[in-house]
Protein backbone atom coordinates (compact mmCIF):
# COMPACT_ATOMS: atom_id res chain seq x y z
CA UNK A 1 0.00 0.00 0.00
CA UNK A 2 1.31 3.47 -0.93
CA UNK A 3 2.77 5.62 1.82
CA UNK A 4 1.15 8.71 0.31
CA UNK A 5 -2.43 9.85 -0.31
CA UNK A 6 -4.32 12.65 -1.99
CA UNK A 7 -5.90 15.39 0.10
CA UNK A 8 -7.87 18.57 -0.62
CA UNK A 9 -6.90 21.56 1.47
CA UNK A 10 -5.32 24.98 1.44
CA UNK A 11 -2.11 26.68 2.49
CA UNK A 12 -2.42 30.45 2.53
CA UNK A 13 -6.08 31.06 3.53
CA UNK A 14 -6.28 34.02 1.15
CA UNK A 15 -8.19 37.20 1.86
CA UNK A 16 -11.07 35.18 3.33
CA UNK A 17 -13.74 37.09 1.46
CA UNK A 18 -15.35 34.68 -0.94
CA UNK A 19 -14.20 31.07 -0.97
CA UNK A 20 -11.66 28.69 0.56
CA UNK A 21 -8.80 28.25 -1.98
CA UNK A 22 -8.87 24.44 -2.18
CA UNK A 23 -6.10 22.55 -3.96
CA UNK A 24 -5.25 18.86 -4.36
CA UNK A 25 -1.94 17.68 -2.91
CA UNK A 26 -0.18 14.38 -2.36
CA UNK A 27 0.73 14.10 1.32
CA UNK A 28 1.98 11.39 3.66
CA UNK A 29 -0.60 8.82 4.69
CA UNK A 30 -0.88 8.66 8.50
CA UNK A 31 -0.17 5.46 10.43
CA UNK A 32 -2.36 4.34 13.36
CA UNK A 33 -1.01 3.57 16.81
CA UNK A 34 -2.56 2.97 20.21
CA UNK A 35 -6.35 3.04 19.83
CA UNK A 36 -6.31 4.78 16.46
CA UNK A 37 -7.97 3.58 13.27
CA UNK A 38 -6.94 4.38 9.71
CA UNK A 39 -10.13 4.76 7.70
CA UNK A 40 -10.48 4.79 3.93
CA UNK A 41 -12.76 7.78 3.43
CA UNK A 42 -15.99 7.15 1.51
CA UNK A 43 -17.95 10.32 2.34
CA UNK A 44 -17.48 13.59 4.22
CA UNK A 45 -20.13 15.93 5.63
CA UNK A 46 -19.60 19.68 5.88
CA UNK A 47 -20.01 21.73 9.04
CA UNK A 48 -19.86 25.44 9.93
CA UNK A 49 -16.83 24.64 12.10
CA UNK A 50 -14.90 23.87 8.91
CA UNK A 51 -15.55 27.42 7.72
CA UNK A 52 -14.47 28.78 11.11
CA UNK A 53 -11.16 26.88 10.82
CA UNK A 54 -10.53 28.64 7.52
CA UNK A 55 -11.48 32.07 8.85
CA UNK A 56 -9.34 31.69 11.97
CA UNK A 57 -6.21 30.65 10.08
CA UNK A 58 -3.62 33.42 10.00
CA UNK A 59 -2.83 34.83 6.57
CA UNK A 60 0.90 34.16 7.01
CA UNK A 61 0.31 30.48 7.90
CA UNK A 62 1.14 28.48 4.77
CA UNK A 63 0.84 25.01 6.35
CA UNK A 64 -1.49 22.69 4.44
CA UNK A 65 -4.88 22.58 6.18
CA UNK A 66 -7.32 19.76 5.41
CA UNK A 67 -10.95 20.23 6.51
CA UNK A 68 -13.76 17.70 7.00
CA UNK A 69 -15.11 16.53 10.37
CA UNK A 70 -18.00 14.21 9.56
CA UNK A 71 -16.85 10.94 8.10
CA UNK A 72 -17.89 7.49 6.97
CA UNK A 73 -15.61 4.85 5.52
CA UNK A 74 -13.89 1.50 5.95
CA UNK A 75 -11.23 0.58 8.52
CA UNK A 76 -8.05 -0.45 6.68
CA UNK A 77 -5.48 -0.42 9.50
CA UNK A 78 -5.69 -0.48 13.32
CA UNK A 79 -3.42 0.50 16.19
CA UNK A 80 -1.95 -2.08 18.54
CA UNK A 81 -4.33 -1.19 21.41
CA UNK A 82 -7.56 -1.20 19.40
CA UNK A 83 -10.43 -2.91 21.25
CA UNK A 84 -13.63 -2.11 19.38
CA UNK A 85 -12.99 -2.52 15.64
CA UNK A 86 -11.39 -4.75 13.04
CA UNK A 87 -10.06 -4.22 9.55
CA UNK A 88 -12.97 -4.16 7.11
CA UNK A 89 -15.51 -2.60 9.49
CA UNK A 90 -17.68 0.11 7.97
CA UNK A 91 -17.74 3.04 10.39
CA UNK A 92 -18.99 6.58 10.89
CA UNK A 93 -17.79 9.30 13.23
CA UNK A 94 -17.03 13.01 13.65
CA UNK A 95 -13.48 14.24 13.39
CA UNK A 96 -12.03 16.59 15.93
CA UNK A 97 -10.38 19.98 15.95
CA UNK A 98 -6.89 18.77 16.87
CA UNK A 99 -6.39 16.22 14.07
CA UNK A 100 -6.16 16.57 10.30
CA UNK A 101 -9.51 16.65 8.50
CA UNK A 102 -10.99 13.94 6.30
CA UNK A 103 -11.18 15.59 2.86
CA UNK A 104 -8.59 13.04 1.77
CA UNK A 105 -8.19 9.40 0.74
CA UNK A 106 -7.58 8.24 4.33
CA UNK A 107 -8.25 9.59 7.81
CA UNK A 108 -6.81 8.82 11.25
CA UNK A 109 -9.19 8.75 14.24
CA UNK A 110 -9.33 7.38 17.79
CA UNK A 111 -11.81 4.51 18.16
CA UNK A 112 -13.39 6.07 21.26
CA UNK A 113 -15.34 8.45 19.02
CA UNK A 114 -16.27 5.92 16.32
CA UNK A 115 -19.18 3.50 15.80
CA UNK A 116 -20.11 0.99 13.14
CA UNK A 117 -22.09 2.53 10.30
CA UNK A 118 -25.85 1.86 10.29
CA UNK A 119 -26.42 -1.02 7.89
CA UNK A 120 -29.47 0.62 6.32
CA UNK A 121 -27.62 3.80 5.28
CA UNK A 122 -25.12 4.31 2.49
CA UNK A 123 -21.85 6.09 3.26
CA UNK A 124 -23.10 9.55 2.30
CA UNK A 125 -26.27 9.21 4.37
CA UNK A 126 -24.22 8.08 7.37
CA UNK A 127 -21.68 10.91 7.06
CA UNK A 128 -24.47 13.45 7.59
CA UNK A 129 -25.08 12.33 11.18
CA UNK A 130 -22.16 11.98 13.62
CA UNK A 131 -21.08 15.49 14.64
CA UNK A 132 -24.55 16.94 14.97
CA UNK A 133 -25.91 13.83 16.67
CA UNK A 134 -23.12 13.74 19.24
CA UNK A 135 -23.70 17.43 19.92
CA UNK A 136 -27.35 16.68 20.60
CA UNK A 137 -26.67 13.66 22.84
CA UNK A 138 -24.13 15.57 24.91
CA UNK A 139 -26.38 18.63 25.17
CA UNK A 140 -29.42 16.69 26.35
CA UNK A 141 -27.87 14.15 28.69
CA UNK A 142 -24.54 15.65 29.83
CA UNK A 143 -25.18 19.40 29.87
CA UNK A 144 -28.94 19.84 30.37
CA UNK A 145 -29.24 16.45 32.15
CA UNK A 146 -32.74 15.83 30.82
CA UNK A 147 -34.26 12.60 32.18
CA UNK A 148 -34.69 9.90 29.53
CA UNK A 149 -38.21 8.53 28.98
CA UNK A 150 -39.50 10.09 32.21
CA UNK A 151 -43.04 9.31 33.38
CA UNK A 152 -43.87 12.98 32.77
CA UNK A 153 -42.06 14.09 29.57
CA UNK A 154 -39.64 16.98 29.93
CA UNK A 155 -40.37 19.99 27.72
CA UNK A 156 -37.51 21.23 25.57
CA UNK A 157 -37.37 24.30 23.32
CA UNK A 158 -34.90 23.92 20.44
CA UNK A 159 -33.94 27.23 18.85
CA UNK A 160 -33.00 26.65 15.20
CA UNK A 161 -34.61 23.23 15.17
CA UNK A 162 -34.51 22.78 11.38
CA UNK A 163 -30.77 23.41 10.98
CA UNK A 164 -27.95 20.91 10.75
CA UNK A 165 -27.79 20.29 14.51
CA UNK A 166 -31.47 20.97 15.18
CA UNK A 167 -32.82 18.50 12.62
CA UNK A 168 -31.07 15.55 14.25
CA UNK A 169 -31.53 16.90 17.78
CA UNK A 170 -35.31 16.96 17.38
CA UNK A 171 -35.35 13.29 16.39
CA UNK A 172 -33.08 12.19 19.25
CA UNK A 173 -35.16 14.16 21.74
CA UNK A 174 -38.46 12.72 20.52
CA UNK A 175 -37.03 9.18 20.58
CA UNK A 176 -36.09 9.66 24.23
CA UNK A 177 -39.55 10.74 25.33
CA UNK A 178 -38.82 14.47 25.37
CA UNK A 179 -41.58 16.91 24.39
CA UNK A 180 -40.12 19.21 21.73
CA UNK A 181 -41.05 22.76 20.78
CA UNK A 182 -39.07 23.82 17.72
CA UNK A 183 -38.38 27.26 16.33
CA UNK A 184 -38.35 28.07 12.62
CA UNK A 185 -38.79 31.35 10.76
CA UNK A 186 -39.23 30.11 7.16
CA UNK A 187 -41.97 27.99 5.63
CA UNK A 188 -39.37 25.53 4.33
CA UNK A 189 -37.97 25.12 7.82
CA UNK A 190 -41.41 24.65 9.35
CA UNK A 191 -42.22 21.92 6.84
CA UNK A 192 -38.89 20.27 7.65
CA UNK A 193 -39.80 20.16 11.35
CA UNK A 194 -43.25 18.76 10.68
CA UNK A 195 -41.72 15.98 8.58
CA UNK A 196 -39.53 15.07 11.56
CA UNK A 197 -42.52 14.77 13.88
CA UNK A 198 -42.40 18.16 15.62
CA UNK A 199 -45.98 19.27 16.29
CA UNK A 200 -45.31 22.50 18.20
CA UNK A 201 -43.45 25.24 16.32
CA UNK A 202 -42.85 28.93 17.00
CA UNK A 203 -41.13 31.65 14.96
CA UNK A 204 -37.85 32.77 16.53
CA UNK A 205 -37.94 36.05 14.59
CA UNK A 206 -40.89 37.13 16.77
CA UNK A 207 -41.32 37.43 20.57
CA UNK A 208 -41.50 33.95 22.14
CA UNK A 209 -43.86 34.54 25.07
CA UNK A 210 -47.16 35.08 23.28
CA UNK A 211 -46.49 32.22 20.85
CA UNK A 212 -45.78 29.83 23.71
CA UNK A 213 -48.90 31.01 25.54
CA UNK A 214 -50.93 30.09 22.47
CA UNK A 215 -49.45 26.60 22.67
CA UNK A 216 -50.38 26.37 26.35
CA UNK A 217 -47.02 27.15 28.00
CA UNK A 218 -46.11 29.90 30.43
CA UNK A 219 -42.44 28.83 30.52
CA UNK A 220 -40.19 25.91 29.52
CA UNK A 221 -37.61 24.21 31.77
CA UNK A 222 -35.03 23.29 29.11
CA UNK A 223 -33.73 25.33 26.17
CA UNK A 224 -31.21 24.28 23.53
CA UNK A 225 -29.72 27.20 21.57
CA UNK A 226 -28.73 25.36 18.38
CA UNK A 227 -28.35 28.58 16.37
CA UNK A 228 -27.98 32.35 16.69
CA UNK A 229 -27.34 32.44 20.43
CA UNK A 230 -26.77 36.20 20.60
CA UNK A 231 -29.97 36.97 18.67
CA UNK A 232 -32.14 34.76 20.85
CA UNK A 233 -30.75 34.84 24.38
CA UNK A 234 -32.95 37.75 25.56
CA UNK A 235 -36.16 36.06 24.43
CA UNK A 236 -34.97 32.82 26.01
CA UNK A 237 -34.37 34.59 29.31
CA UNK A 238 -38.02 35.67 29.37
CA UNK A 239 -39.55 32.22 28.84
CA UNK A 240 -37.20 29.79 30.61
CA UNK A 241 -38.60 28.48 33.91
CA UNK A 242 -37.11 29.52 37.25
CA UNK A 243 -34.24 27.11 38.03
CA UNK A 244 -34.38 26.04 34.39
CA UNK A 245 -31.49 25.04 32.14
CA UNK A 246 -30.11 26.57 28.94
CA UNK A 247 -27.32 25.22 26.73
CA UNK A 248 -25.72 26.89 23.71
CA UNK A 249 -23.43 25.48 21.01
CA UNK A 250 -22.20 28.98 20.14
CA UNK A 251 -20.31 31.43 22.37
CA UNK A 252 -22.15 34.55 23.45
CA UNK A 253 -20.50 37.88 22.65
CA UNK A 254 -22.37 39.70 25.45
CA UNK A 255 -22.95 38.90 29.15
CA UNK A 256 -25.99 36.82 30.04
CA UNK A 257 -29.19 38.81 30.71
CA UNK A 258 -29.63 39.60 34.41
CA UNK A 259 -32.84 37.55 34.34
CA UNK A 260 -30.62 34.46 34.45
CA UNK A 261 -29.43 35.48 37.91
CA UNK A 262 -32.89 36.36 39.20
CA UNK A 263 -34.31 33.02 38.06
CA UNK A 264 -31.23 30.96 39.10
CA UNK A 265 -30.93 29.66 35.54
CA UNK A 266 -28.18 27.13 34.82
CA UNK A 267 -26.30 28.03 31.63
CA UNK A 268 -23.77 25.80 29.90
CA UNK A 269 -21.89 25.47 26.62
CA UNK A 270 -21.62 22.34 24.51
CA UNK A 271 -18.61 21.66 22.30
CA UNK A 272 -18.41 18.17 20.89
CA UNK A 273 -14.62 18.46 20.52
CA UNK A 274 -13.93 18.88 24.25
CA UNK A 275 -13.72 15.18 25.08
CA UNK A 276 -11.34 14.41 22.21
CA UNK A 277 -9.12 17.49 22.56
CA UNK A 278 -8.63 16.94 26.29
CA UNK A 279 -8.93 13.13 26.12
CA UNK A 280 -11.25 13.12 29.11
CA UNK A 281 -11.73 10.03 31.24
CA UNK A 282 -15.24 9.56 29.84
CA UNK A 283 -14.26 9.90 26.17
CA UNK A 284 -15.68 6.44 25.45
CA UNK A 285 -19.16 7.91 25.97
CA UNK A 286 -18.94 9.34 22.45
CA UNK A 287 -18.64 5.81 21.06
CA UNK A 288 -21.58 4.76 23.22
CA UNK A 289 -23.76 7.63 22.03
CA UNK A 290 -22.91 6.93 18.39
CA UNK A 291 -23.67 3.24 18.83
CA UNK A 292 -27.05 4.16 20.32
CA UNK A 293 -27.61 6.37 17.27
CA UNK A 294 -26.72 3.44 14.99
CA UNK A 295 -29.33 1.29 16.69
CA UNK A 296 -31.95 4.05 16.45
CA UNK A 297 -31.26 4.48 12.73
CA UNK A 298 -31.41 0.74 12.04
CA UNK A 299 -34.72 0.56 13.93
CA UNK A 300 -36.13 3.28 11.68
CA UNK A 301 -36.44 5.82 14.50
CA UNK A 302 -33.95 8.35 13.12
CA UNK A 303 -33.69 9.61 9.54
CA UNK A 304 -30.48 10.78 7.95
CA UNK A 305 -30.35 14.56 7.72
CA UNK A 306 -28.57 14.60 4.36
CA UNK A 307 -30.18 17.13 2.04
CA UNK A 308 -27.48 17.92 -0.52
CA UNK A 309 -25.24 15.22 -2.02
CA UNK A 310 -22.21 15.66 -4.28
CA UNK A 311 -21.23 12.38 -5.94
CA UNK A 312 -17.55 13.23 -6.24
CA UNK A 313 -14.99 15.14 -4.18
CA UNK A 314 -12.74 17.50 -6.10
CA UNK A 315 -11.77 21.16 -6.06
CA UNK A 316 -14.85 22.23 -8.00
CA UNK A 317 -17.42 20.31 -5.95
CA UNK A 318 -15.77 21.36 -2.68
CA UNK A 319 -16.02 25.03 -3.69
CA UNK A 320 -19.67 24.59 -4.69
CA UNK A 321 -20.51 22.75 -1.48
CA UNK A 322 -18.82 25.30 0.79
CA UNK A 323 -20.42 28.19 -1.09
CA UNK A 324 -23.77 26.56 -0.37
CA UNK A 325 -22.87 26.01 3.30
CA UNK A 326 -21.73 29.61 3.74
CA UNK A 327 -25.11 31.02 2.72
CA UNK A 328 -26.30 30.03 6.20
CA UNK A 329 -29.69 28.99 4.81
CA UNK A 330 -29.29 25.26 4.25
CA UNK A 331 -31.59 22.70 5.84
CA UNK A 332 -30.09 19.36 6.71
CA UNK A 333 -26.52 18.43 5.81
CA UNK A 334 -24.25 18.75 2.77
CA UNK A 335 -22.19 15.64 1.99
CA UNK A 336 -19.51 14.83 -0.58
CA UNK A 337 -18.88 11.23 -1.63
CA UNK A 338 -15.28 10.18 -2.24
CA UNK A 339 -14.22 7.48 -4.69
CA UNK A 340 -10.47 7.08 -4.32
Amino acid sequence: MSKNMNAYGFGDPGEQKEMIPFEKREISKPEPNGRQLLVEVKAVGLNPTDVMTWKMKKTDDESFTVLGRDVSGVVVEIGEATELFEIGDEVFYPGTSNVQGAQADFHLIDERMVAKKPTNLDFAEAAALPLTALTAYETFFDQLQIPKNAEKPATLLIVGAAGGVGSIATQIALNNGIEVIGTASRDESRQQLKSLGVKKIIDHSKPYGEQLNELGYDAVPYVFLAANADDNIKEVSKIVSPRGHVCSILPLSQPLPKTFFGKSISFSYELMYTRSVYQTADWIRQHEYLDDLRQQVEAGNVKTTINHRYEEMNGKTLSEAYKQLMTGHTTGKIVLEHKN
